[in-house]
C-alpha cells in the first residue's frame, strides 16, 4: 500500500507541474509577444507524459480494490453474515425458551453416496481425519451437534438434510450457520445461507445466481463497473470470493424449486460445487425422492454427499417446551395437561405436534406472552376434539386459520396500528401476488400494477413538473430581471416535458408527459391572457415533442438486453402516430400564422415525424417495453455513456434542423422569421448535453460488505434518488445555459431560442433572463426524468398507492411488512426480501379462502370471529 501511494503521490505531483508549467509557457508567450505555434510545438511532447500522469491517477480506485485482500473482505463479510443471521434468530424467536431439540439420523441409503466411496473421495482430495464416522450411522445426532456431523464426521463435508414439511430443515441451518462463523478461522470460508426458491435453473446458472443473491443482500460486493440493471449484477468481489472457494454454500428449498426443474438443478449444482467443494443442501424427502426415480430422463443425486433424516420431535420433548413456554408454573403449565396426556399416541393433535412447524404455531396461539392473561386466550384442550379435528390435517389447518389472528392480537409492548383482519387480508393479497416465487421484494411489487399504469403516471407527473418547472423559474426570473412579461416567460413546458418524459420511459412516457405538460401550459396562458387558442396549440406542441422525445429517449438509454440486434422493420403503426402528432402543430403553427402558412409547416413536420417513426418506431418501441424494471441503487456514480450521447446529439440535430427546415419553408411563404442556424446549433448541442448527461449518472453498490435489509435498501434507494436528481439537473442546468449563453456572447445578445409566447416554435430574442430559466427548467425536469429512470423507490411508491386505493392493503406497506417481520413474526428476512415464515404458511394464506358450511357468505368472517373466541 506504501509503494502505491508513493506512485500516486509521484503522478499527482508531475500532473500538476505539467499542467502548471504549460499555463506557465502560454501566459509568457502571451505577455512578451513570442510566437505561438513555436511555444505550442515545444508544449506538444509533454502530453504523453500527462496522459500518463493521468493515467497513474485513475488506477488509484483500481489498486485500492485490488489491494483490499481477498481474505480480508471474508472476514468482514463474516461479521456481517453473523450479525444479520443472530438479529433474524430473534425475530424467529429460535432460542425462546430454547432452542427445539431436533434429532436426526442417517437417511435411507438411496438418497447418499455409500459410505467407503466418500472416504475413498475424501482421501484423494484432503489427508485423512481421525473424526470422520465409521458409518452412516455415525451421523445421527441431536440440536448443535450439526455442526460436530458436518465439519468433522462426514468426509467429503458435504451434507444433504431431509425432512418432512415443517421438521425444523431451516432453524437447523441458522444453528448450523451461526456456528460455523463462530469457529470459522480468519482468512477461511463464510458460510452464507441462499434460499433456492428464487433460482431458475433453466434461466440461470448457479454461479451467476450464487454472485447475484450475494451483490443483492451485500450491495458492497457488487463490481463498481458494472450497472445496476444488469441481471447477474456482474459482481467482481463476489464471484472473485467463489471462484477463490472462500463462500461456503448452505442450500435450503430444494424443494421449492419448480418439479420440472429439480433435476436440472441439482446437475447444475454437482457441476457448479463438484466433490472437493463443501456444501449443505436440504430438501423435503419426497421431492428430493422424485430426483432419484423420475418419470423421464436420469436419476440425479448430490454428487459426493452424506445424507440425514430429521426425526419428530419426541413426546417429553414436546411436553417440556410447551409447558416451559407457557411460564412454567403449574398453573399455566396445566394448561396443557389433556393435550400432554395424548402426546406419543395415534391422536391427531399427538402426531400434528410432532412438527416444529406445528408446535411453534401451537405456542403462539395459545400461549401468553409477557404482561398477557391466560383468561383472554383460547384454550388448548380444545385441540384434543375428535369432532373439530378428526386428522392431522384438519389441526394443520386449523393453527395455520389461527396464526395470524394470534399474531397480531393486542401485544403488552409493541401496539399494533393494524388489526387481525385488516393484516389477514394484506397478507393474502400479498401471498397470491408471489406466485411461484417466495421473494416478497418492494421492488418487484411493481408487476401489481395495471400495463401501461407506471408509464401514464410517471409521464403525467413529470408533465406536471415541467410545467410547474417552466412557469415558475420563467416567473422568478422575470421578476429578478425587471420583465413585465405576465406568465409568458420561460420554455414551453410542452417540449421539456416531452423531453423529460421520454428520458424517464420511452415513447408513451413521453407522449403523456408532453401533453400533460402542453395542456397545463395552454390552460395557465388561457386564463391570463383570456386566449382560448392556447390549449390546443400547446398540447399539440406536447404530443409532438413527447414523440420525438420519447423516440430519443428510448434509444439513447440502453433499455435493450444484451443479444444480437434484431432486424430492423418499418413500423406502420409508429409511422401513423408520427404523421399524427406532426399534423397536430397545425393547431400551434395556426396560432400566429394564416392558415395556408400553418398547413405548409404542419405538413413538412408531419413527414418527417412519420418518417422518424417509421424507420426508428419499432426498434425504440421494442427497447421501452423490454426495459428492465429499476432495481433499488444505493449510491450515485458518474459513467459517461458515450452512445446516450451520440443519440441524444444526433437527435437533437434532427429536431433542430427540423425546426429550421420547417420555418424556413414558412418564411419562404409567409416572410416570417426564419430560425437561426446559430440557434439551431445551439439547441443541438444542448438537447444532445441533457440526454448524455441524464444517461450517464448511474446507481452503484453501497458500502462493502453490508448487509441490506429492505426497509434499509428503500432508504438508500430513495436518498439516492434525490441526489441523481439533484447532481443531473445541476449538470443539465449547467449544460443548457452554457450552450446557450456561448451562443448569446458569439451573436454579440442577439441569440435566439424557443419562447411560451409564440408557441408555433418561432424563435424569440434571448436574454440572460431567458438562458437562465431554460436552464433551470430543463434542470429540474430532466434531473427527475433520470432519477425516475434508474431508482424503484418511486415505482413502489405508485404500487402501495394503488394496492391501497384497489385492494385495501396498508397505505403505509414498509411499515406493516416491517412490523410483521419484527414484531410479529410472521414474516421472515432472507437478506434484502421478506418471504413467508413458512413456505406453507405462504400457500395457505394464497389458497381460496374456505367458507363455512351452512353460513351465507357475507356471515363467514363473523364466524370465524366466534369460533376464534371459542377456541
Amino acid at each position: 500500500m506504501g509503494t502505491g501511494w508513493r506512485t500516486r503521490r509521484v503522478g499527482a505531483l508531475y500532473l500538476a507541474l505539467s499542467i502548471g508549467g504549460m499555463a506557465g509557457a502560454v501566459f509568457i508567450a502571451v505577455r512578451f509577444d513570442l510566437r505561438m505555434a513555436e511555444t505550442v510545438a515545444a508544449l506538444l511532447p509533454s502530453v504523453g507524459g500527462m496522459y500518463l500522469s493521468w493515467a497513474t491517477l485513475r488506477v488509484d480506485r483500481g489498486e485500492r480494490a485490488e489491494g483490499d485482500d481477498l481474505a480480508r473482505i471474508a472476514d468482514r463479510l463474516a461479521v456481517a453474515v453473523r450479525q444479520q443471521w443472530e438479529a433474524e434468530a430473534r425475530v424467529r424467536r429460535l432460542n425462546d425458551p430454547y432452542p427445539l431439540p431436533v434429532c436426526w439420523q442417517a437417511a435411507d441409503s438411496r438418497f447418499g453416496e455409500a459410505w467407503a466411496f466418500l472416504r475413498e473421495l475424501a482421501g484423494d482430495l484432503s489427508a485423512p481425519r481421525s473424526g470422520w464416522a465409521s458409518g452412516p450411522d455415525g451421523l445421527s445426532g441431536t440440536g448443535g451437534q450439526i455442526t460436530q456431523v458436518f465439519l468433522e464426521r462426514v468426509p467429503t463435508r458435504r451434507l444433504l438434510i431431509l425432512g418432512n414439511p415443517g421438521s425444523g430443515k431451516t432453524m437447523l441451518l441458522i444453528r448450523l450457520l451461526l456456528a460455523l462463523t463462530a469457529e470459522r478461522a480468519q482468512g477461511g470460508p463464510v458460510p452464507v445461507l441462499f434460499s433456492l426458491a428464487s433460482w431458475n435453473p433453466a434461466e440461470q446458472t448457479l454461479d451467476s445466481w450464487l454472485v447475484e443473491q450475494l451483490a443483492r443482500d451485500y450491495s458492497g460486493l457488487g463490481d463498481p463497473e458494472a450497472g445496476h440493471a444488469d441481471r447477474a449484477g456482474r459482481a467482481g468481489a463476489a464471484r472473485s470470493l467463489l471462484e477463490h472457494r472462500l463462500i461456503l454454500p448452505i442450500l435450503d428449498g430444494f424443494d421449492e424449486i419448480p418439479s420440472q426443474c429439480r433435476a436440472m438443478a441439482l446437475d447444475a449444482i454437482n457441476t457448479a460445487l463438484p466433490p472437493g467443494r463443501p456444501v449443505v443442501l436440504t430438501s423435503r424427502l419426497t421431492e428430493y425422492g422424485d430426483t432419484l426415480a423420475p418419470a423421464h430422463g436420469v436419476p440425479v443425486k448430490l454428487s459426493g454427499a452424506a445424507a440425514v433424516e430429521l426425526l419428530p420431535l419426541k413426546a417429553p420433548d414436546i411436553a417440556a417446551y410447551l409447558q416451559r413456554d407457557a411460564g412454567g408454573q403449574d398453573t399455566a403449565a396445566a394448561r396443557w395437561d389433556p393435550v400432554v396426556r395424548l402426546l406419543g399416541t395415534e391422536a391427531p393433535v399427538a402426531r400434528a405436534l410432532t412438527s416444529p412447524l406445528m408446535l411453534f404455531l401451537a405456542r403462539t396461539v395459545y400461549n401468553p406472552r409477557p404482561g398477557e392473561q391466560n383468561t383472554a386466550l383460547p384454550r388448548p384442550a380444545d385441540l384434543t376434539d375428535r369432532i373439530r379435528f378428526p386428522d392431522t390435517t384438519a389441526v394443520r389447518t386449523h393453527l395455520f386459520d389461527a396464526y395470524v389472528t394470534a399474531a397480531y392480537r393486542p401485544h403488552p409492548r409493541y401496539p399494533c396500528r393494524w388489526s387481525a383482519q385488516q393484516a389477514e387480508h394484506a397478507l393474502r393479497c400479498l401471498a397470491r401476488r408471489l406466485h411461484d416465487s417466495t421473494d416478497l421484494a418492494w421492488w418487484q411489487l411493481r408487476r401489481a400494477l395495471p400495463p401501461r399504469f407506471a408509464q401514464v403516471a410517471t409521464g403525467a407527473a413529470l408533465g406536471v413538473v415541467a410545467w410547474a418547472a417552466a412557469t415558475g423559474t420563467g416567473r422568478l426570473t422575470a421578476l429578478l430581471a425587471g420583465l413585465d412579461s405576465g406568465w409568458l416567460t420561460g420554455p414551453p413546458a410542452a417540449i421539456v416535458g416531452g423531453l423529460a418524459g421520454g428520458i424517464a420511459g420511452g415513447i408513451g412516457c413521453g407522449l403523456v408527459a408532453g401533453v400533460t405538460g402542453g395542456a397545463a401550459e395552454g390552460l395557465t396562458h388561457a386564463l391570463a391572457t383570456g386566449q382560448l387558442q392556447w390549449p390546443a396549440a400547446t398540447t399539440a406542441n406536447g404530443l409532438a415533442y413527447g414523440f420525438a422525445g420519447g423516440v430519443v429517449g428510448a434509444l439513447a438509454g440502453r433499455l435493450a438486453s444484451p443479444g444480437p440486434r434484431p432486424r430492423r422493420t418499418w413500423d406502420r403503426r409508429m409511422c401513423a402516430l408520427g404523421l399524427l402528432t406532426g399534423a397536430t402543430l397545425f393547431f400551434s403553427y395556426r396560432l400566429n400564422h394564416d392558415p395556408t402558412t400553418a398547413a405548409v409547416g404542419a405538413l413538412a413536420a408531419s413527414a418527417v415525424y412519420a418518417l422518424a417513426g417509421g424507420a426508428l418506431g419499432d426498434r425504440s418501441s421494442r427497447l421501452s417495453a423490454r426495459r428492465p424494471s429499476p432495481v433499488p441503487t444505493v449510491r450515485a456514480r458518474w459513467a459517461w455513456d458515450w452512445r446516450g450521447f451520440s443519440t441524444g446529439l444526433a437527435g437533437g440535430c434532427a429536431i433542430g434542423a427540423t425546426h429550421w427546415a420547417v420555418l424556413r419553408l414558412q418564411s419562404s411563404v409567409a416572410g416570417t422569421a426564419a430560425y437561426p442556424v446559430s440557434t439551431a446549433l445551439t439547441f443541438s448541442c444542448a438537447f444532445g448535453l441533457t440526454v448524455g448527461i441524464a444517461h450517464g449518472l448511474t446507481g452503484k453498490p453501497a458500502d462493502l460488505t453490508t448487509p441490506t435489509g429492505p426497509v434499509g435498501l428503500l432508504r438508500q434507494d430513495r436518498r439516492t434518488f434525490a441526489r441523481m436528481w439533484l447532481a443531473v439537473g445541476l449538470a443539465t442546468a449547467a449544460a443548457f445555459t452554457a450552450s446557450y449563453g456561448i451562443d448569446h456572447i458569439v451573436q454579440g445578445g442577439l441569440s435566439y431560442g424557443l419562447g411560451r409566447g409564440t408557441t408555433d416554435g418561432r424563435p424569440i430574442s434571448m436574454t440572460p433572463a431567458h438562458i437562465l430559466d431554460r436552464g433551470l427548467a430543463y434542470g429540474v425536469s430532466v434531473g427527475l426524468a433520470s432519477a425516475l429512470r434508474q431508482n424503484a423507490w418511486w415505482y413502489y411508491t405508485l404500487t402501495r398507492h394503488h394496492l391501497a386505493a384497489h385492494h385495501r392493503l396498508p397505505r403505509d406497506l414498509t411499515a406493516f411488512l416491517a412490523d410483521a417481520h419484527e414484531r410479529r413474526g410472521v414474516l421472515r428476512q432472507t437478506g434484502a426480501v421478506y418471504q413467508f415464515r413458512h413456505i406453507d404458511l405462504q400457500r395457505h394464506l394464497a389458497a381460496p379462502e374456505r367458507p363455512l358450511r351452512g353460513l351465507p357468505t357475507s356471515r363467514r368472517s363473523q364466524a370465524a370471529e366466534r369460533s376464534g373466541r371459542r377456541t
